[in-house]
């Protein structure tokens, strides 16, 4: 089972558009997301949710969501409960999405893609930040590179 995991922050788009450019660029369509979340942005959750179910319909997958309350003012719990969500899904092929959030998230994402030695550890790279809140299909993809990261890590399971 292809499973994607990923925080849900202030920018739908940071959350949507790197699941939609793996679909279309490298082939990786998740039939289960795992949303870390806050009370924050409850109201941003259900919106990722109704993109990404049009968005993996089209693809002919209708997506599995897991949520998971995830504080992201305190370092150490976001880490176990990304590092237990990541654990959980070892055997699947999974991919982590360092992304959306603050840079310690994306450092945790980064840690826990590597230490679990997950299939893919996605960053949708923009090069003009005036694109950040547009969906994908609205960017130029010369404004834009889908990156994984193990690629450049030596982290690239065997």
């Amino acid at each position: 089972m292809k499973v994607w995991i990923t925080t849900v922050g202030t920018s739908v788009f940071a959350v949507v558009n790197p699941v939609w450019a793996a679909c279309i660029l490298d082939g990786f369509v998740p039939e289960r997301v795992h949303l870390l979340k806050n009370e924050k942005i409850e109201g941003n959750v259900q919106t990722v949710k109704n993109w990404l179910t049009s968005i993996l319909e089209c693809f002919g997958v209708r997506p599995e969501f897991h949520e998971h309350d995830a504080d992201e003012d305190n370092m150490d719990s976001f880490a176990r409960t990304l590092i237990s969500v990541v654990k959980s899904e070892v055997g699947n092929e999974v991919a982590v999405d360092m992304t959306p959030g603050r840079k310690f998230m994306s450092a945790c994402a980064m840690a826990a893609g590597q230490k679990f030695r997950v299939s893919k550890l996605y960053y949708l790279h923009l090069y003009n930040l005036a694109y950040q809140e547009k969906p994908l299909i609205l960017i130029p993809f010369n404004q834009q590179k889908l990156i994984n990261v193990l690629n450049y890590t030596g982290g690239v399971p065997e």
